[in-house]
Parts: C-alpha cells; sequence; structure tokens
C-alpha cells in the first residue's frame, strides 16, 4: 500500500494513458475528484495545515480565555479564603467567649471555697478552744470528784467508829471543816464536804 505522499507523487498522466482515460476525453486530474488544477494542487502538509488553522481559535482569544479562568479562580480562591478566615475568627471568638465564661466562673467558685475555708478555719479554731476549755473543766470536775470521794470515804469510816474529838481529827479534815465554817465537834454534812 502507499502512502499518501507517494500516492500524490505519481504520474497521473502515464496513469492515465495507461488505463485508457483519455480515449474517453477525460483527465484522471480534472475529472471531479479533486477542486484544484494540476498546477495548484497543494501538499498534504499544506493541506492537513488549513485544517488545524480553521479549528483552533487565535491564539489571543485562546490567551484571553485562559486568562480570564485563571482571574475566575482566583478570584473564587480568593472569596473561599475570606469565607474561610471569617469562619476561622468566629470560631476563636466563640471559643474565646467561653474560656472567659468558663474563667470567670471559676474565679467565682475559688472565692466562694475561701470563703468556705475561712468559716471552717475560724469554726475549727473556736471547736479548739470550746475543747480546751471543756478539757480544763473536765480536770476540774475530776479533781473534784476525787476529792468528795475521798471526803466520803472519811465520812463513812467516821460514822463506822466513834466520833473523834478535834484533837484525834486528821488534819485535812480540820481544815476542811474550818474552810468550810464548820464547827470542830459538829457532824459533818455531805454539804459541808462537797464545797
Amino acid at each position: 500500500m502507499l502512502s499518501v505522499q507517494e500516492a500524490l507523487d505519481l504520474d497521473f498522466a502515464a496513469a492515465s494513458s495507461s488505463c485508457g482515460a483519455r480515449d474517453m476525453g477525460m483527465d484522471i486530474i480534472t475529472c471531479g475528484f479533486t477542486p484544484w488544477g494540476p498546477d495548484s494542487c497543494p501538499s498534504l502538509d499544506q493541506v492537513m495545515a488549513s485544517r488545524t488553522a480553521a479549528a483552533e481559535p487565535p491564539p489571543r482569544e485562546e490567551e484571553a480565555e485562559v486568562a480570564d479562568e485563571e482571574e475566575e479562580r482566583r478570584q473564587r480562591r480568593k472569596e473561599s479564603n475570606r469565607l474561610s478566615a471569617r469562619r476561622s475568627r468566629e470560631r476563636k471568638q466563640q471559643r474565646l467567649e467561653e474560656l472567659r465564661g468558663t474563667a470567670a466562673r471559676l474565679r467565682a467558685e475559688k472565692q466562694a471555697l475561701e470563703e468556705r475555708l475561712r468559716a471552717l478555719t475560724r469554726h475549727g479554731l473556736a471547736v479548739c478552744r470550746q475543747n480546751a476549755r471543756l478539757r480544763a473543766e473536765a480536770d476540774a470536775l475530776a479533781r473534784r470528784l476525787r476529792e468528795a470521794r475521798r471526803l466520803l470515804a472519811l465520812r463513812r469510816f467516821i460514822a463506822g467508829h466513834a466520833l473523834p474529838t478535834p484533837m484525834m481529827m486528821p488534819p485535812p479534815l480540820q481544815q476542811h471543816q474550818q474552810a468550810a465554817g464548820v464547827a470542830p465537834g459538829a457532824p459533818l454534812g455531805l454539804t459541808s464536804l462537797m464545797t
């Protein structure tokens, strides 16, 4: 099979004389197959160039379209970036407000806890003072109870025996009676023992 260029390079005159087309009064080149005459026949490169030139727009229009598309993309990117930045600022502002609210709430809780701690400290000190007072009071009462028991035991001992004369009375009992205002020979009562 011949290539297109080889087919164009063929000698059409020789081919037409060998096939008898001249006898019929027709020339292969001018028999209606091509619109060109034998002298103005374009080459294959010229035919292909004319087809591509007709299909492609002029370079200026193409560049303008590309520039317009790029500008449109750039504008869309700018708008998208602006929206994204606005959303980011809104999120940050919302987070800042949340953090401020949390900080205010925590400050109020801290202040309430500090006041409660101060009240508990005051109460603890009052309880410690009261506890010390009650211990001192309990110690004093325990001493008085021991003294009363000792005096009661002494009274029982004296009641079980003959009433001694004041000279025979033990010295602490004499001192106690004298402090209570009881005569040395008077009977000892419970009230005199408890004072």
